[in-house]
């Protein structure tokens, strides 16, 4: 009897707490493009090619116009969704109300789409002209290739630098330059004497355990591991890249917003929804580096 009434005492008591899988949280690459709003189904961005001025010899010469190409490349408008089903017995099953940490997640994967599709653009093919019919693949735009395979070397981004400076990127006025990689050619950079000894940098790499810059250039990490990786790879080949902010304009057509709504045609079920649309382009293939290695 006593064994029993302490058995009915017995209750369980739940947490207030949901955990989270770990996963990206944030669109890194939000503070290396840029953004413009869209309005129509396709965004057109407009850019100046270069001029060179021309001599003038002698007195009382014709007027001779100088030529300068109009570059206009196309951003098509792309839809992103996530939605999740609400229902009602499972609120009362976990005893927490779900909504907030299910908005979260929404968040959270719309967020990595920003990434995924800045990145997808990064190498892909442009439509260009009046009425975007000439179509300009990556090298021919003038994008640049690293061949870093046989390992992610202070050597190697050297070479990258050097493609920025004979490209004439960044001479003048200092650019901002971001480099995404993922947890190996991390590993190879903290192996890199001139990026981590107090002797070359004053960064104290070694005591962080972590580089967030290494020759002038911003580092962001991707998960490499995760169920769809930002950063391809073929073949045991990964592309990871090294642009500079002005390389990538993301167009924005919708505010990401979330809405919870009543199912009426399932019984007690609610749904969270957000919804996207963007799409990305190129500005300018010397801007860019596909930067790759070995998975």
């Amino acid at each position: 009897m006593a064994q029993e009434t302490m058995d009915n005492l017995l209750t369980t008591q739940f947490s207030d707490m949901l955990h989270v899988k770990s996963q990206q949280i944030r669109a890194r690459l939000r503070p290396y493009v840029t953004i413009k709003q869209m309005s129509g189904d396709v965004y057109a961005y407009d850019g100046l090619g270069i001029i060179e001025a021309q001599e003038v010899a002698g007195r009382i010469q014709k007027t001779v116009f100088s030529d300068i190409d109009h570059l206009r490349r196309k951003i098509s408008r792309r839809r992103f969704t996530v939605t999740l089903p609400i229902d009602d017995m499972d609120v009362a099953a976990i005893l927490i109300n779900p909504e907030g940490e299910y908005a979260g997640a929404t968040i959270r994967a719309m967020e990595r789409v920003f990434d995924r599709v800045a990145v997808q653009s990064m190498f892909a093919s442009v439509s260009t002209g009046r009425d975007f019919d000439t179509t300009v693949a990556y090298a021919a735009d003038g994008g640049f290739t690293v061949d870093a395979t046989s390992g992610v070397t202070y050597e190697k981004l050297l070479e990258v630098k050097q493609n920025f400076i004979d490209a004439d990127v960044g001479n003048d006025i200092p650019e901002r330059l971001v480099m995404g990689i993922t947890g190996d050619e991390h590993t190879d950079l903290m192996s890199e004497t001139e990026l981590t000894s107090g002797d070359f940098s004053r960064q104290y790499v070694v005591d962080q355990g972590d580089i967030v810059k290494a020759c002038g250039i911003d580092v962001v990490k991707f998960a490499a591991n995760a169920n769809t990786p930002i950063l391809d790879v073929n073949s045991g080949t990964r592309d990871c890249f090294v642009m500079s902010s002005r390389g990538i304009c993301m167009g924005l057509s919708k505010d990401m917003t979330i809405k919870i709504q009543p199912r009426p045609d399932y019984v007690d079920v609610k749904q969270v929804q957000i919804v996207g649309i963007l799409g990305a382009v190129r500005t300018e293939g010397v801007l860019m580096q596909k930067f790759q290695t070995t998975e």
